[in-house]
């Protein structure tokens, strides 16, 4: 058997929108997200669920198409129907990989 706090594997997954707060908190599907505007720098939160189906959210500095400068942080293609974030996506000790075109893929 692997070793349990590995990351978990997972198929090609749907990145879905949750556009209600209160809905993302309450349902937590798998790899769904959750935006929150930015501020005056461009700076956003995205939320997301982990595409493990531990059911954990969490959210994550993210730029509008920039990378902010303090660590962590992603670029994020401001699509809200098919993002893309980079780098990668370590939720540790649940998942790794990418969101790219809409999609969680493992790494």
């Amino acid at each position: 058997m692997g070793d349990p706090r590995a990351p978990r594997a997972t198929g090609p997954l749907r990145a879905i929108n949750m556009v209600d707060f209160d809905a993302f908190k309450k349902h937590r599907h798998p790899g769904s997200y959750h935006v929150v505007p930015g501020d005056a720098r461009g700076e956003w939160f995205f939320w997301y669920c982990c595409p493990c189906g531990c059911g954990v959210i969490a959210p994550i500095t993210v730029g509008a198409n920039f990378k902010p400068p303090q660590s962590p942080s992603w670029n994020w293609n401001v699509s809200t129907t098919e993002p893309t974030l980079t780098p990668s996506v370590h939720h540790k000790g649940h998942w790794h990989g990418w969101l790219t075109d809409g999609y969680w893929r493992s790494a």
